[in-house]
């Protein structure tokens, strides 16, 4: 691209806030609206949109939805991760990259997303001057700040635009799931043990309501396979199962503990490299190949 990328300019996105705020009501409906606008007319030349999503936070839907990107990345795809999860950014991290850094183009004034190891990311945390700092906004400000930045992001040509969901049905998820244009698809995230099935089911039916097709659930931290080949269900009995029979969606995969997905996220290197052939990295492929497959025949 030919916008600048000096330092100033990092500084100015660096110190970016979710705009300013008006005492006018009518003013602020009219700039919602505008960048509803703008967000739908870019986001439609998407081909792909998916929300990794979960009713609970603690299931990993983070290293899920890096995972699903990374491997669509390897398989030739061109894809983008947008950042939702404004109080709990990591995707960065995961992805292998925390310093990477966001750029407003000087001509365009839009946003141009980090490249990370060729995905294209955009998200709250690369544009904090102080790491430490926490995000303190109420939920107006946090849905202007999705609208804005969806308006205003300057994706190049993607095949797959993944959303990083925050946990449980607030402010964030309303947002995308009433704004952002269909065709977009789910997939859910859970975790073993009966506390992560409760509220999983409460998401899956979320997505029902809001008439967002569900590719399928997958469940997170699964099991730990030990070196004879038995399998030890570390927190509890699986349910994905369960959930998706009553539901009517389909049980995609399970993805197993693996002390080298830590490592890999320490490292910055995609678990396909580090963990090469083994369990976690076929159960990570296999599902990037499912979600072809799905959307590939529309069989939801």
């Amino acid at each position: 691209m030919s916008e600048s990328r000096s330092g100033k300019n990092d500084l100015r996105i660096r110190e970016m806030k979710a705009g300013s705020t008006t005492t006018n009501p009518k003013k602020a409906a009219e700039e919602i609206d505008q960048y509803i606008s703008m967000m739908q007319k870019k986001l439609e030349k998407i081909k792909n949109r998916i929300m990794i999503f979960s009713g609970k936070g603690g299931v990993g839907k983070t290293f899920i939805a890096a995972s699903i990107a990374m491997y669509l990345s390897k398989m030739g795809y061109k894809v983008g991760v947008y950042d939702a999860d404004e109080t709990g950014s990591v995707i960065p991290f995961v992805l292998g990259n925390s310093d990477a850094e966001i750029y407003m183009g000087e001509s365009s004034g839009e946003l141009i997303p980090a490249n990370i190891k060729g995905i294209q990311v955009m998200s709250l945390e690369l544009m904090l001057k102080e790491k430490d700092s926490p995000l303190i906004w109420q939920g107006a400000l946090r849905t202007k700040f999705i609208l804005q930045t969806l308006a205003l992001t300057q994706w190049e040509d993607l095949d797959f635009l993944i959303f990083d969901m925050p946990p449980g049905t607030g402010d964030e998820a309303i947002t995308i799931s009433q704004y952002v244009p269909s065709p977009k698809y789910a997939i859910v995230v859970s975790s073993p043990g009966k506390l992560s099935e409760g509220v999983v089911r409460k998401a899956v039916v979320f997505l029902k309501k809001m008439e967002i097709p569900i590719l399928g659930i997958v469940e997170n931290m699964s099991h730990y396979t030990c070196d004879d080949g038995s399998k030890i269900e570390v927190f509890g009995k699986s349910y994905i199962e369960e959930i998706a029979r009553d539901h009517g969606i389909e049980a995609l995969g399970k993805i197993p503990l693996d002390e080298r997905i830590r490592e890999s996220q320490d490292k910055g290197v995609p678990i396909y490299e580090l963990a090469s052939g083994s369990e976690v990295d076929r159960s990570l492929e296999l599902l990037a190949k499912k979600i072809i497959e799905k959307l590939s025949s529309k069989d939801l």
